[in-house]
């Protein structure tokens, strides 16, 4: 049995396939996921987010912007921070 999520859930799920979409092409490396109660908190250029997977070079970033609307992109691993809890300044509806 498939259970149906609500928008916010089907929101993400697009916003996942649109991120594997951007994938960068120079990275053939297999995606390892983060559980999803278990994701690091990050920084990267000027973002506060989780991260949800990672290959060898990238790490795929969920965040919500100032209006709320939920985004997921990919960035070098090289732009991206974990951060500690009590320094993250991210959305608490991750």
């Amino acid at each position: 049995m498939i259970k149906g999520g609500g928008p916010e859930e089907i929101e993400r799920m697009v916003a996942r396939l649109d991120a594997d979409k951007s994938r960068p092409i120079d990275d053939p490396a297999p995606i390892r996921e983060f559980p999803k109660y278990g994701r690091p908190l990050v920084y990267v250029s000027g973002i506060y987010g989780k991260a949800v997977a990672w290959t060898h070079t990238y790490g795929l970033i969920e965040w919500l912007d100032a209006s709320g609307k939920y985004h997921m992109g990919w960035a070098h691993s090289s732009n991206i921070k974990r951060v500690a809890a009590d320094e993250w300044k991210g959305a608490s509806g991750l």
